[in-house]
């Protein structure tokens, strides 16, 4: 059974104000309280440990902000609600929202081949960008053969290295396979079909019009981080530090900082055409297909899920310490967004335990 307030909502009453009779009923909606939801996270409260920032939004409304543990172990830094987060693979919505509003201005198309853009690419003929998007190009997973040695790689290096391995995984359009090279390309197609870096279309082009202002692209310019949290993963009965990786620099299908209050104003630009238009929108929370039409339960930068009989929206993010994840209903407009500098955590299990606690369980 879904929750009396999903009931509510399907019915378009306000949130805690209107009685449900509209919808057959008599009772109100009880919103659980937030010590329901701080239960939840009970164990990143005790001692100095690395933990977890977590917001509940429902009908435009925040209902629960939880701020669990310390950004910083070392300076006992706590997390608050402006800590920035490392969002790892959660960053892939955002390289999917600049294509998409490249594409609303006509300096790119969904079909065009990849190489187009990036010329290192062009041995991997017929892949394109939405191709990329879908996670169906077949470029391989180059992570494991980058140098190192030099420093830490740009978008441009695994360029090179894409180019020198030169034979894809399978056939262009294929078959859905998760593929971080692929949104990594993404960078400098944003790129040369911008003519600004990945880093500045996406802050100024999406953080600065949504008012981000405490969200980063952390690409090679190495900027400063406010407010960042530190990574980390457990040690014995302690932490120690998972914060490094030398492909730290490379953006596309992650590389950026963001803060709980920053994703709650994500969330709302995603109501209404306030980046691109509604159309544009409903490409990414649609489920793709591969060359026989299967469908992908993949959209442009978004898990596509149901709820019930609802489009349940999510995407989950891991690297070095950190473990994101961001859940939408856009039907109910209910959004969860948890963020983690601690490697030993499954943030979606929590955001499932908090879809219960406030929806119920669907029909």
């Amino acid at each position: 059974m879904i929750s009396l307030y999903a009931r509510n909502l399907a019915c378009g009453v306000l949130f805690a104000t209107l009685a449900l009779s509209a919808c057959g009923s008599d009772k109100k909606y009880e919103p659980p309280q937030s010590s329901e939801a701080d239960a939840l996270f009970a164990r990143f409260t005790t001692g100095t440990q690395p933990g977890v920032a977590v917001a509940v939004v429902l009908d435009g409304k925040l209902v629960h902000s939880g701020n669990y543990g310390f950004a910083d172990i070392e300076s006992a830094a706590p997390i608050n609600a402006e800590t920035a987060f490392r969002l790892a693979s959660v960053s892939k919505q955002f390289a999917a929202m600049a294509i998409m509003m490249l594409e609303e201005q006509g300096s790119l198309s969904y079909d065009d081949p990849v190489g187009r853009y990036v010329p290192e690419l062009a041995v991997y003929p017929g892949v394109t960008i939405r191709q990329l998007l879908l996670h169906t190009g077949g470029l391989p997973d180059y992570y494991d053969r980058m140098d190192t040695s030099a420093g830490m790689p740009t978008n441009r290096d695994a360029a090179k290295l894409l180019a020198e391995i030169a034979q894809a995984d399978f056939p262009p359009g294929a078959k859905y396979e998760y593929s971080n090279a692929g949104y990594d390309m993404l960078g400098p197609v944003v790129a040369a079909a911008s003519g600004v870096s990945f880093r500045e279309f996406v802050e100024q082009r999406i953080f600065a019009k949504i008012g981000m202002t405490n969200s980063r692209v952390h690409d090679d310019t190495l900027p400063e981080i406010p407010n960042r949290a530190i990574g980390y993963e457990p040690d014995g009965a302690g932490f120690k530090l998972n914060d490094y990786d030398p492909l730290n620099a490379i953006i596309g299908s992650g590389g950026i900082y963001s803060t709980i209050n920053d994703l709650i104003k994500w969330d709302r630009a995603l109501y209404g055409e306030v980046l691109v238009r509604e159309e544009t929108l409903q490409l990414a929370f649609t489920s793709g297909t591969d060359n026989g039409g299967e469908p992908l339960d993949y959209g442009f930068g978004w898990r596509v899920e149901k709820f019930g009989e609802h489009k349940y929206l999510r995407h989950g993010g891991s690297w070095v310490g950190f473990r994101t994840h961001i859940a939408r209903i856009p039907d109910l407009r209910f959004t969860i967004v948890m963020l983690s500098n601690r490697a030993d955590v499954e943030p979606e299990e929590y955001v499932d335990a908090l879809t219960a606690l406030y929806l119920g369980e669907p029909d």
